[in-house]
């Protein structure tokens, strides 16, 4: 039996004092250095994000060139994945994904080439309709534009300049202008062949070579963060070949639909405004009411002039109709929720996207919003609920009574006076320092009274 005598306690006391009080000058230390950490980080921080902006800004065409081969090899790998997990004997793994990627690449260009052939004879008549109809439809357009100045000159004189002010600040450039504009874009794409070109190449080694590419950029990550990178670029890579392969399909059935329905109604031009609705509705949110306006525009011109002054009306329901079967059943049978974002999130990082890059970037703003949300998951938001999970389980260990010598002293050591931070570090490093001593201090079972 061991003797435990008053002075043996009152020294024990005094090591825990001492540990708590070593505890809090260490602690305020690692708060004064972590201070200064924290502001140097974030200028580097900040450095960092303005020398990459100013990099992205000097390369553009070939960062745009790099996003558009990505998307294509991510559509292709959705195809390549099922036709690679059939192992065929006489062929090695590397040589059975070069096949299958070739196979894929084939039907994809094929398929892409079959399409536009069939397409140009019956898109080049409606086109040719489309402009000898356009004088008509344009005295119309003039003559309900009379009739609006008309009665915008009946209105007051306060409401007209009002309206005088909004249009001299915000100079809407005329059609004419906007087409221009447009058909500039277009030659300048086309002076990019060499981008062009390069697109179906790149999109072809990232497909066959694009796991051995992630493991060479693995290998300059830190061990301590492989695992994290790696769920990163898993989760990333999983949204972007869902949200590229659901847009491809929406696009397609959207398209189709509505070429088909129009044609049902009796408009014309329904391979145009079909192709339009198509390639508008691979715009996330605002891709249908892009694609809706045309539509509606023209059957109102078109019914104005054939005596169906309605018609306009039964292809607002038929897109509506469209657009909610589309949002409510199609979308989320393809896309389900891997983007995780709200619409007015998706809807700011369009504006964003169109305003720096154009279509392109509104094209890929969803998923670029939902990559910035894994990012900031993995690296703030769920460190920071590990740290405080971590910190409410030293709260509780430290809250629990101590034992000395294997007796309870009835009392919680509460740490009043220590701000347990920083993961809990501080609290878990004395919680360690006390049983240690603890244990360094306990005499040996064998000793008897």
């Amino acid at each position: 039996m061991a003797f435990i005598t008053k002075s043996d306690d009152r020294d024990e006391r005094s090591v825990l004092t001492g540990a708590v009080v070593a505890a809090v000058v260490e602690r305020q230390r690692e708060v004064s250095e972590s201070r200064w950490r924290f502001i140097g980080g974030a200028l580097m921080r900040l450095a960092l994000i303005a020398l990459c902006g100013y990099v992205l800004w000097r390369v553009g065409t070939i960062v745009t060139t790099l996003i558009i081969a990505g998307v294509l090899a991510s559509a292709a790998g959705a195809l390549v994945e099922p036709l690679t997990r059939f192992r065929v004997p006489f062929l090695s793994p590397k040589t059975q994904r070069i096949a299958a990627t070739i196979l894929v690449f084939i039907l994809l260009f094929g398929g892409l080439f079959v399409t536009i052939n069939v397409m140009v004879k019956p898109f080049q008549t409606e086109w040719v309709q489309l402009k000898a109809n356009w004088p008509r439809y344009q005295v119309a357009i003039e003559s309900w534009a009379v009739q609006a100045k008309t009665w915008y000159q009946g209105l007051s004189p306060d409401v007209k300049n009002f309206v005088d002010s909004l249009r001299e600040k915000q100079a809407v450039p005329s059609p004419t202008a906007w087409l221009g504009n447009i058909l500039g874009a277009t030659l300048s794409w086309a002076t990019h062949i060499v981008e062009l070109i390069l697109v179906p190449v790149l999109a072809f080694y990232f497909t066959v070579d694009g796991r051995a590419l992630r493991s060479e950029l693995l290998f300059f990550v830190p061990k301590g963060r492989l695992r994290s990178t790696m769920a990163i670029l898993n989760e990333s890579g999983q949204i972007m070949r869902s949200y590229i392969v659901a847009q491809f399909w929406l696009a397609v059935i959207a398209g189709v639909t509505v070429g088909v329905g129009l044609a049902l109604l009796g408009m014309p031009y329904a391979l145009i405004l079909g192709i339009i609705a198509g390639v508008t509705r691979a715009i996330p949110v605002i891709g249908p009411l892009l694609g809706g306006i045309p539509v509606i525009a023209l059957s109102f011109l078109y019914g104005a002039q054939q005596g169906n002054p309605y018609l306009w009306v039964w292809v607002a329901v038929f897109f509506t109709t469209l657009h909610l079967v589309e949002s409510k059943v199609i979308m989320p049978h393809f896309l389900g929720h891997h983007l995780h974002l709200h619409a007015v999130i998706i809807l700011i990082a369009l504006l964003v996207g169109g305003e720096f890059f154009g279509l392109m970037g509104m094209f890929l703003a969803a998923p670029l919003a939902a990559l910035a949300r894994v990012l900031i998951m993995h690296f703030f938001v769920i460190p920071r609920r590990r740290q405080e999970r971590t910190v409410r389980q030293a709260k509780e260990a430290l809250a629990k009574p101590v034992a000395i010598n294997g007796k309870s002293n009835g009392a919680p050591l509460r740490l009043t006076t220590i701000e347990i931070s920083n993961g809990g570090r501080g609290a878990l490093r004395l919680e360690r320092a006390l049983r240690a001593d603890r244990e360094a201090r306990r005499p040996p079972s064998g000793d008897a009274a």
